[in-house]
Order: C-alpha cells, then structure tokens, then sequence
C-alpha cells in the first residue's frame, strides 16, 4: 500500500529537517568549550561562530514560524520589548487609593 502525500505535507517534512539541522549547529556551536575551544584559546574564531550562531538562531525562528502557518495554526504577535513601543494603559488614580495605600 503505498502512502500518497501532498504537497504540504513534503514542505513541512522538508522544513522540520532544516530546523533539526539549525538546532544541531546551534547546539554544536554551544559545545565547543568540552573540546578546549573557548575565546580564550581562539577568540577570532569563537567571535566568528557567536555571530553565525545568532543568525543560526534567526532561522530556527524562521523554521518555527513557517511550520506553525503551514500546519495550520494562527499565530499571535509578541508584544513589543521596547517599553517605548508597549501600548500604555491609563490608570484611574482614584482606583489606586480605594483600598488605601
């Protein structure tokens, strides 16, 4: 019996291997202090590997996003870490002092 799969379902696969593969070379990049290499030792290097780590991370984001819509679910916006940016509430001054201070 021969399964048939569509079009999505090939994307999705293709899109989990890709972020398996980006959390790998995360993880890896994570690890090199077992094996001696710090900053220390090779700060080019290590300085090198944080920046390709951080755009690694970029992409896992990405992989994680893309899998979310094509399977289906909605996702929500996070709010804004920039407090300049935050939606601000008002708050009634009186409401503060009902219960006494």
């Amino acid at each position: 019996m021969k399964e048939i799969f569509s079009e999505r379902d090939t994307k999705l696969a293709r899109i989990g291997k890709r972020y398996k593969g980006l959390s790998r070379v995360a993880a890896s990049i994570n690890d090199l202090y077992i094996y001696g290499i710090t900053s220390q030792n090779f700060p080019h290097l290590m300085e090198v590997l944080e920046n390709a780590k951080d755009h690694v991370k970029e992409q896992i984001r990405d992989c994680k996003y893309e899998i979310a819509v094509d399977s289906g679910l909605q996702v929500k916006e996070l709010p804004p870490t920039d407090p300049l940016k935050q939606e601000k509430k008002m708050v009634d001054v009186e409401d503060l002092y009902k219960g006494g201070l």
